[in-house]
Parts: structure tokens; C-alpha cells; sequence
């Protein structure tokens, strides 16, 4: 039965696309331990400096608005155009990892990524600025996100929820780390000096992504393979570019719904980051008070990750309900912060909202198995990301606009409070729809088969 079910490993340095005589078959009861816990901590450490980069963004904002002269939705633009492309490029980087194999993609961004932040600092204006930190830096940092939450998934079933905790760990930390060091590298090193010393540190994930082995499980072989003297037909190649991408997740009603919500998050997911330290300025608090917040959501994001990956991999927790109740409770005191004048109370608020998105994180690529499955996860993980992505790169101007118009934060956070409560319940009714959509997918099966019967039957009898 299910224990007897094996993955079969290919090895991508040979830039094949289908298993050979040399590939590795690892059963499932080699799952959950030994080099899976390597690569969890690879992964743990990618987070820590992807994640560290992008939450931080907000503690260079002020002096970055001061420097350029822009207003504060264009300024907010870095953030959001960095972060958005992290997430806007899962498509690309999930067709890219089931062909090329996670440890060259994650490398190949690093070296993007780097470049961009290093390049950013020669920036004459603001534009130039957007375009090197935020797409440059942006794409490179989308082909290291995706791997990393890959590929711990691959290594993991009974353990999963954990050892996926343990990996997105990485960016609660990598945000808790980050702003401080942040605020200490600009009252000393100016922003241009600070963002060099980034580089030269983001440039370490190399290390680490190579500890990512050069094999992933195989997932179900495309069975078109048309070609005409030696070549594909064009159907056949605008039907394998739809398989690359499994653009027809699109067609599921369980997995549009997901999305959509995931959408609606990331729409007020980053506001935070970026208008809590210039919020706190404004009622009189010190820089090294602000970028305290968001340390205080990295830490609690990270608690987040191991409480809650070790909550949902048991089985009497229902992993839809959880996402659906932090959600609510996360967007609900985002919605209350222009009624938190006191300091004690940010503190709080920051300790809930770092669990929020901490227990949303590691719910993304949990759920994305249970929806979809794990022979799809590279593909739908991508394509949920490119949702992600286009939500983030949007949220973040509009609070910017918001705050040009009335002069203050309040209505930033109203805003980004609003969306993410929208988004906790609209997926209430997702398992109902779940169980729905398996139960007519089991249908068409039968269907189908009993058709297949029938033919086989029809071309067996003798003819009269």
C-alpha cells in the first residue's frame, strides 16, 4: 500500500529530464531523517537571508525617502517590488527546479540577488534604485525562495509540518537579526555601506545551497513526447510548456479559492514591516525602538514556525481551520494599531502579528501538498507564489498613497487589517470544497474506467 510507494531520484547535473540507469530510488521509509535534516538546515539558513534582507527594507525606508526625495508610495516601491518578484517568480522557479534541480537555481539567484543589492548602491535616483533592488534583487531572491520550501517537502512526510517549520524559521530570525544589525550598519556606515556589508553576507547562501544534493524525486513523466524528425510538433511544445507550469490548476476551484486568500494576505502582509518603525517615529519613539517591532515579529514568527509545525502534523488539528483562525486574529489587530498609542502595545501587537504570518508562511506549502499533492507541489507552490507576488508588489504603494493623502498611517492600517481578515474567511468553506472537487475527480475516474472496460470488452468479442 502506501508505505511501499518509492520516489525516484534523478540526478540533474547530467541535465536529464527523465531517470537513467544511475539514478537513486529512496522508499519512503528513508524518508523523515538523515541528509533531509541537512538540507532543512540549508534551508533554515536561505531564509534567514532572504527574509532578512526583505522584512528590513522598512528600517532603510526613512533614510532612503530622505535621500532621494521621493514620496512615500515610490519609496515604498523598493519594498514591495523586491518582495513581490521573490514571490513573482515561483512559476519560473518551479519549472526551473523540476529541470535544472534546486541547488543550481538557488546558487544562480544568489549570484543575482547579490549583485543587484551590491549595484543598487551606485543608483543616481530613485528609478535606477527600484530597478536594481527591486527587480534585480527581486528575481534573484524569487529563484532562491522557491527551492528552499521545495525541497524540505521532498525530504519529509510524517515530519513534514516540522521540518518545514524549522526551515521558514529562517526568515523570523533573519528578520529579528536584521534590523537591528540594520540600524547599527546606517549610524555607521551610511545606507550605501551598510548595503555592500549585506552583499558580502547574502553572498554566503552559496555555502549552504550547495549542501542541496543534486537529485530531486522524479515527478509523473510527461507522456508527450510528439516530435518529427527529431523535433517537437508546435501543439506538442504548447502542450508540454502547459504541463511545465500546470497552468490547469488553475481550472480547480479549491485551489483558485486558496489563492485568492493568499492574495489578499500579501496585500497587507508587508504593510506592516514597512510603516511600523516610521509609525513609531511619529509617536516620538527612537529609531533602535522601531526596528525593536520588527525583531519582535521576527522572533515570534520563528517561535510560530516550530509551535506550529509541531501542532499541525498532529492529526487531530485541522491544518484549513488554523489558517483560517490566525488569519482573522492577525488581521483583526492589524485593523486596531491606529488605537495603539502606548509603546508596551506595539510590542504586543508585533508579537501577534509576527505568529500570524509565521503559522501563514508554513501553512502555504502544507496545505499546497494537501490541495494539489506532493508529485505538484514545485508547480503549485510557483504558481500560488506568483499570486503572493502580485499582491505584495501592490500592497505596499497603495498604504504609501494612503499616507501621502491623509498625512499619517492610520488608514495604511486599516487597509492592510481589512484585506487579511477578508482573507481568514474567505477560505471557511475551502475543505467543504475540497472534499467536493477529490469526490468528482474519483468519479471522472471510475468513469473512465469502466469506459476503458467497456472498449476493451467491445474489441475482445469475436466477430459474427
Amino acid at each position: 500500500m502506501e508505505s511501499k510507494q518509492e520516489y525516484v531520484m534523478v540526478q540533474t547535473d547530467q541535465g536529464r529530464d527523465e531517470p537513467g540507469k544511475d539514478d537513486v530510488t529512496v522508499s519512503k521509509n528513508n524518508l523523515d531523517g538523515g541528509w533531509g535534516w541537512v538540507v532543512t538546515f540549508s534551508s533554515f539558513m536561505l531564509n534567514f537571508l532572504v527574509d532578512g534582507v526583505c522584512y528590513t527594507t522598512g528600517v532603510f525606508y526613512p533614510t532612503l525617502l530622505t535621500y532621494f526625495g521621493g514620496s512615500n508610495a515610490k519609496t515604498m516601491l523598493l519594498s514591495s517590488v523586491i518582495n513581490g518578484l521573490s514571490f513573482l517568480l515561483g512559476p519560473v522557479a518551479g519549472a526551473s527546479v523540476n529541470r535544472y534541480g534546486c541547488r543550481k537555481v538557488t546558487i544562480v539567484g544568489i549570484f543575482i540577488a547579490s549583485s543587484g543589492l551590491f549595484l543598487s548602491t551606485f543608483s543616481p535616483n530613485l528609478d535606477v534604485m527600484i530597478l536594481l533592488y527591486g527587480v534585480v534583487g527581486g528575481i534573484g531572491f524569487g529563484l532562491v525562495y522557491t527551492p528552499t520550501i521545495v525541497i524540505v517537502s521532498y525530504y519529509f512526510e510524517r515530519r513534514r509540518a516540522l521540518a518545514t517549520g524549522i526551515a521558514t524559521c529562517g526568515s523570523g530570525i533573519g528578520g529579528f537579526v536584521f534590523a537591528p544589525l540594520s540600524v547599527l550598519l546606517l549610524e555607521t556606515f551610511g545606507w550605501k555601506g551598510a548595503m555592500w556589508i549585506i552583499t558580502g553576507i547574502v553572498l554566503n547562501g552559496i555555502v549552504f545551497a550547495s549542501f542541496y544534493r543534486s537529485e530531486y524525486p522524479l515527478k509523473v513523466k510527461d507522456a508527450i513526447e510528439t516530435k518529427s524528425h527529431g523535433k517537437m510538433t508546435m501543439k506538442a511544445k504548447c502542450i508540454s510548456f502547459g504541463k511545465t507550469f500546470d497552468c490547469s490548476m488553475l481550472a480547480s476551484p479549491s485551489f483558485i479559492l486558496y489563492s485568492t486568500s493568499c492574495f489578499l494576505v500579501s496585500v497587507g502582509f508587508f504593510i506592516p514591516f514597512n510603516c511600523l518603525p516610521a509609525l513609531a517615529s511619529g509617536l516620538g519613539m527612537t529609531a533602535g525602538e522601531g526596528a525593536l517591532l520588527i525583531s519582535i515579529i521576527g522572533i515570534c514568527n520563528t517561535a510560530s514556525n516550530v509551535l506550529f509545525g509541531f501542532l499541525i502534523d498532529l492529526p487531530c488539528v485541522d491544518n484549513i481551520l488554523t489558517n483560517n483562525i490566525v488569519l482573522v486574529v492577525g488581521g483583526v489587530a492589524t485593523f486596531l494599531v491606529p488605537y495603539y498609542r502606548v509603546y508596551g502595545v506595539l510590542v504586543v501587537y508585533s508579537a501577534v502579528f509576527g505568529t500570524m504570518i509565521g503559522a501563514f508562511e508554513l501553512l502555504n506549502s502544507i496545505l499546497m501538498v494537501e490541495i494539489k499533492g506532493l508529485e505538484r507541489l514545485s508547480n503549485g507552490f510557483g504558481l500560488l507564489n506568483m499570486f503572493i507576488g502580485f499582491a505584495s508588489i501592490a500592497g505596499s504603494p497603495i498604504a504609501g498613497s494612503l499616507a501621502d493623502a491623509t498625512g499619517n498611517y492610520n488608514d495604511s492600517f486599516y487597509f492592510a487589517g481589512g484585506v487579511i481578515t477578508v482573507a481568514g474567511i474567505l477560505c471557511l468553506p475551502l475543505r467543504r470544497i475540497l472534499r467536493w472537487e477529490k469526490t468528482r475527480h474519483s468519479k471522472k475516474l471510475q468513469k473512465k474506467e469502466q469506459n476503458s472496460s467497456v472498449e476493451i470488452n467491445t474489441t475482445n468479442e469475436d466477430p459474427i
